[in-house]
């Protein structure tokens, strides 16, 4: 006696093509996953405009803003500032036409500062005559200036010079600033 003469249907057979697709469903998910995880506030912190970077130098006894690519002589005294939108761990590099980086705030330890604008303090520059970069990382998780000042050094040299350098790919909103510094006579 066959299903048919019962009324019984019989089992309809595993559909095996469907369990193909199995493999790749899990690789989507985990591909999802690890955007979702890793990915997106990489790329999100590096678009938010955490901050801005101002730089100031004195002309006749006052402290005058500076411009962002203007001309400076290579020895002179600058005063940095940060202006925040929120709370971050700063650490500021300069990358000179040298292709060598700087690490001008802090020498040590992190530096965490609040919203709002803060003198980060005042330094002479290096000297070389040229192009330098100035990028202050602002982390919200504090790294090791001596990590941002590696990682400045890494990207200075791949780089060639220092306007070619877009980021140093830390994963931390970066402030940007530049001058031009004629060279010591």
């Amino acid at each position: 006696m066959g299903s048919r003469e019962t009324g019984i249907a019989a089992p309809e057979p595993v559909r095996r093509h469907r369990r193909r697709w199995l493999p790749v469903l899990a690789l989507g998910v985990a591909a999802l996953l690890y955007t979702a995880v890793w990915q997106l506030p990489a790329l999100v912190s590096n678009r938010a405009n955490v901050g801005t970077l101002l730089l100031s130098r004195v002309e006749g006894g006052e402290w005058v803003e500076l411009q962002d690519g203007v001309e400076v002589p290579a020895l002179a005294r600058i005063r940095f500032e940060v202006k925040l939108s929120q709370a971050a761990s700063v650490v500021l590099v300069g990358l000179n036409a040298e292709g060598r980086a700087t690490l001008y705030m802090p020498s040590s330890g992190s530096l965490r500062l609040p919203a709002g604008t803060s003198i980060l303090g005042e330094q002479g520059l290096d000297g070389v005559g040229g192009l330098e970069v100035f990028l202050a990382e602002l982390c919200n998780t504090p790294l090791s200036p001596v990590v941002i000042l590696k990682a400045g050094e890494r990207a200075a040299a791949a780089a060639g010079e220092p306007n070619a350098l877009k980021t140093l790919d830390l994963g931390c909103p970066e402030a940007r600033f530049s001058l031009r510094k004629e060279a010591a006579r």
